[in-house]
């Protein structure tokens, strides 16, 4: 009996995962995006997630914003929230998915410490997205309060403040699927 009940809550957790992602590849195949980058379907996980707790219209939840100076870039910045009501940027993540997870999450912290660096240094920084290249206000970022770091499922136990649905397993098999898909022509490429 005991292994009836072990086997059925196995299913049962695996449909609800298998579930969620259904929902989140039909988000994620008309966004023109190269998966050929590791973390990249972590970063578009991740803002999927997000944006379920920080909804449109009052915010906009952005991946892969640069900033640096006029000639070099500095940094890159995951995950990016927007609250359109007062136009500044509210909240910052950074999203590591590794196999390494402690270090995964040291360099978090080594970016974020670059980005307030940056910005506190009262220099001329352009801020720019990696995708679309759209131009955001330096004054956006000026008083970013609230940071996040994120990864696979499991992290948070080893520090990260929030953790994806997937596994690092599942997420390396979502990033296979989506290429698959891009080269099959059914899913948006960049």
């Amino acid at each position: 009996m005991k292994f009836f009940v072990l086997l059925f809550a196995l299913l049962a957790s695996s449909t609800t995962v298998f579930a969620a992602w259904e929902e989140d590849f039909e988000f994620l195949k008309n966004i023109p995006r190269s998966y050929e980058d590791s973390g990249s379907i972590c970063e578009e996980v991740a803002r999927l997630e997000i944006q379920r707790e920080y909804a449109a219209p009052q915010y906009d939840v952005i991946v892969g914003i640069a900033y640096g100076d006029a000639t070099h870039i500095i940094g890159e910045l995951d995950i990016v929230i927007f609250d359109n009501n007062i136009q500044k940027v509210v909240k910052i993540g950074e999203v590591k998915c590794w196999k390494d997870v402690p270090a995964g999450l040291e360099k978090a912290h080594e970016q974020r410490a670059r980005f307030l660096k940056t910005v506190r240094a009262n220099k001329a920084t352009r801020f720019f997205n990696t995708s679309t290249k759209e131009i955001y206000a330096p004054e956006k970022f000026q008083f970013v309060k609230e940071f996040f770091s994120m990864a696979q499922k499991g992290s948070v136990v080893q520090g990260f403040d929030k953790e994806l649905e997937y596994t690092l397993k599942e997420m390396r098999d979502r990033r296979y699927e989506m290429i698959r898909c891009q080269n099959q022509g059914k899913c948006a490429r960049p």
